[in-house]
């Protein structure tokens, strides 16, 4: 009898627990340019801010018919950073944070992307995990400004014109 009182319970606590899966609606792909210099330290954090980069906010929506009072919730997807012109490999980079910084208030910043250590055998793209904080605030804006904080473990060779692919789903 204890038994099945105890799997019963845990039946009901686990039907509870469960939430109805968010669809997502549709993604939206985006990209920004970035230089890093030639012989940054390994002891500062390095902040690379790009600024007025386009969201598509209002323009993805209504292509797909949709008003978008209607959004709920706005959370980041897949994002990287590799060089653009050259193959390089980003094993000098140790730690990786990327902010999307409101244009209309600085103040608010929602942290879209991080690594907190990136593997010595990372290649040539920096694979970041996504953030799971709420961005619509931010992201409904035209263009937002992007922060970049990296932190190295060796000297960067050479100079590098680094290209961010990222991306937000619309829920």
């Amino acid at each position: 009898m204890l038994p099945r009182l105890i799997l019963y319970i845990l039946s009901v606590l686990f039907l509870f627990s469960c939430e109805k899966e968010s669809v997502i609606r549709y993604e939206v792909a985006l990209d920004a340019e970035f230089d890093i210099p030639l012989g940054l330290n390994t002891i500062e954090t390095h902040y690379f801010i790009v600024k007025n980069v386009p969201t598509f906010y209002k323009q993805s929506a209504s292509n797909r018919g949709l008003d978008t009072s209607g959004i709920l919730n706005v959370l980041a997807t897949r994002g990287l950073i590799r060089a653009k012109f050259q193959d390089r490999d980003f094993d000098f980079v140790d730690r990786v944070s990327v902010y999307a910084v409101s244009r209309k208030d600085p103040s608010q910043k929602r942290e879209m992307y991080y690594i907190d250590f990136v593997p010595i055998t990372t290649g040539n793209q920096l694979r970041m995990l996504s953030s799971t904080t709420e961005l619509k605030k931010i992201m409904s804006e035209e263009f937002i400004d992007l922060e970049i904080r990296l932190n190295f473990r060796n000297f960067n060779t050479a100079a590098i014109r680094a290209r961010i692919e990222f991306g937000y789903a619309v829920f």
